[in-house]
């Protein structure tokens, strides 16, 4: 079934940093904003360093950004800073102004046209959760097997033992529409099927926003929207 596109005005920058000002000074009227700056909500303050700390000893090769296209994308230039051939992927356009990154505009579920066994790496930070889900990111049609799909491809484009980092929302099993998945043990272990798990991190936020490790099983009972949790792993395939 066909959904309604609904238009999307198109503004300037100067309009957006104006409309955030506004939204800004009216949220102090009812929330305490020094708490909330002062919590770090996003997971990649946990994610990146995942990323960057697996790969810090390894040699320099080709490494595959899936879902790049992020304002706040620190991995991509810090690993092309170092020596790695970083190619990123996603819907969207991304530009980066860096030697040694390369962009391609696709879809990880329908084939990248990478060769088999090019990559000597693979991340996707917080990525994975969004893919085949419809109004958010131009998705216009769900697929909820986009996410296998994705994770198949990376296994053909990725070079046998090498490191693929992935990083996902983790907790009670669900849809957060339009946004995201939720990954409990039954859709993960779907995921990982035939994946060797060398590492496995589960990180959740308390209630004062900050960030604790925790055993799986606590990170399993995290209700989404509310409680956030996120699971690290670091995998590899024969």
């Amino acid at each position: 079934m066909n959904t309604l596109a609904i238009p999307k005005v198109a503004v300037s920058l100067e309009t957006m940093r104006s409309f955030y000002r506004f939204a800004y000074r009216l949220a102090g009227l009812f929330l305490n904003l020094d708490a909330v700056e002062n919590s770090v909500l996003n997971s990649r303050i946990i994610e990146y360093p995942f990323v960057l700390g697996t790969l810090a000893a390894a040699r320099a090769g080709r490494v595959l950004d899936v879902g790049c296209a992020d304002a706040g994308n620190l991995v991509a230039p810090t690993l092309a800073s170092l020596g790695w051939q970083v190619h990123g992927i996603d819907i969207r356009d991304f530009s980066l102004p860096y030697a040694g990154f390369h962009f391609l505009r696709g879809d990880m579920t329908g084939g990248t046209g990478f060769d088999d066994c090019f990559f000597d790496c693979v991340y996707a930070v917080s990525s994975i959760e969004h893919f085949g889900i419809s109004g958010r990111y131009g998705v216009r049609e769900d697929d909820p097997e986009a996410d296998f799909k994705a994770v198949h491809e990376v296994r053909r484009v990725l070079k046998r033992g090498a490191p693929f980092l992935l990083t996902v929302p983790y907790g009670v099993e669900g849809l957060v529409r339009p946004s995201e998945r939720v990954y409990g043990p039954s859709r993960l272990g779907r995921l990982l099927d035939g994946w060797e798990v060398r590492r496995q991190i589960f990180w959740q936020l308390d209630e004062r926003g900050q960030w604790h490790q925790v055993k799986e099983r606590q990170a399993a009972r995290t209700r989404t929207p509310g409680g956030v949790a996120v699971a690290l792993l670091e995998l590899a395939h024969d």
